[in-house]
């Protein structure tokens, strides 16, 4: 890597690949190695990597912040936000939140004072589970979906 130390990974900073370039596009879950970045190349193919891996790629460079001059500047892209996804795609995200909910909280709108009838169901309730048996309780729940 040509440069060692802190790595500061944001959308639009720009690295080398084994020789390819690549823009970071979006970062999720900024949590040290743990977080995800989608970076895309210049063909506009996006590839989703962890931190881990960037950072202990062996050919990782960092690219400078500005355009060289004569090079076009990078298309800037409109943040992704809930109004991009259609009625199907925000159900299924409204869905999968309120089961992340109810694994974290016992309540799938994620608090006692806004339980639905019902809630807490008895392998979510965070007065009688660890969050490790809801964790497991949701996982098996999940798989045995369609």
């Amino acid at each position: 890597m040509a440069a060692r130390g802190f790595l500061q990974v944001a959308p639009g900073r720009r690295v080398a690949l084994n020789g390819v370039e690549w823009t970071v596009e979006d970062v999720h879950g900024q949590h040290g190695q743990h977080g995800r970045l989608v970076l895309v190349d210049g063909g506009g193919h996006a590839e989703t990597r962890s931190f881990r891996w960037l950072i202990n790629h062996a050919d990782l460079r960092l690219l400078p912040e500005a355009e060289a001059p004569g090079r076009p500047a990078p298309v800037s892209r409109q943040p992704r936000t809930l109004a991009d996804l259609t009625e199907d795609q925000l159900e299924r995200a409204r869905l999968r939140a309120a089961h992340v909910l109810e694994a974290e909280t016992g309540f799938r709108e994620g608090h006692p004072a806004r339980a639905l009838p019902g809630e807490p169901r008895p392998a979510y309730d965070p007065d009688r589970t660890t969050l490790t048996q809801r964790r497991h309780a949701k996982a098996a729940e999940t798989k045995a979906m369609p």
